[in-house]
């Protein structure tokens, strides 16, 4: 091979290794932009947990977030790798309906279950529990409802007209605690989730009476 070919070979070789460390350096980028949440305006570690599909507790860990968890807007905070942290726990167990079984039960992804009713329809506590949220509390979802139900199980109820329960009640399964509104979205809807340990439970684990 003589001179000018070799050093045309070595030209390539040096480009296209350039154009790799480009390109796995925005790979980078974007997977680590992907992963970086910033904390905007009243926004609490549920609220972001809520959005993201995961649990408080998890993404204070990711953090190193030290109690009382002060969070600020503009503040960085890495989502990735959560479900490393701690194994997820689901188990199927029996729910009463969280409202009237003549309302249509819809899905939104694989956490969510969504009742489209009227203004005014009831909604019940799925199991006893002990109201330890009530009220406007997490910006995104209205007037909103989180009952501890013991064995690390919580339920949540968001978007909520009227509110019959306040925080430390003791309420019992069936019983009527709001009704469906549409605080903070376009039409009357229940939104309810399941969770254990503070990360949600699948939908395909909810069974209800």
């Amino acid at each position: 091979m003589n001179k000018i070919s070799s050093l045309f070979l070595i030209s390539i070789i040096i480009s296209s290794c350039s154009t790799l460390e480009q390109s796995i350096d925005q790979l980078y980028k974007e997977v680590r932009s992907s992963s970086e949440y910033t904390v905007k305006e009243n926004e609490t570690l549920w609220s972001i947990a809520l959005r993201n599909n995961t649990s408080p507790r998890k993404i204070a860990l990711r953090n190193n977030l030290k109690k009382p968890y002060v969070i600020y807007p503009g503040q960085k905070l890495n989502l990735s790798n959560l479900e490393s942290i701690e194994s997820k726990i689901t188990t199927a167990i029996k729910w009463k309906l969280p409202t009237s079984p003549s309302i249509k039960q819809n899905r939104e992804g694989n956490f969510w279950y969504i009742f489209n009713g009227e203004i005014g329809d009831p909604i019940f506590a799925t199991r006893n529990a002990k109201v330890v949220l009530s009220g406007p509390v997490l910006p995104g979802y209205g007037n909103f409802i989180m009952l501890d139900h013991g064995d690390s199980y919580l339920s949540l109820y968001a978007h909520c007209k009227d509110i019959f329960v306040t925080k430390g009640e003791e309420v019992l399964s069936g019983q009527q605690i709001a009704t469906i509104g549409s605080s903070e979205i376009n039409k009357p809807t229940l939104k309810f989730q399941v969770r254990k340990s503070g990360s949600p439970v699948d939908i395909s684990e909810i069974k209800f009476n």
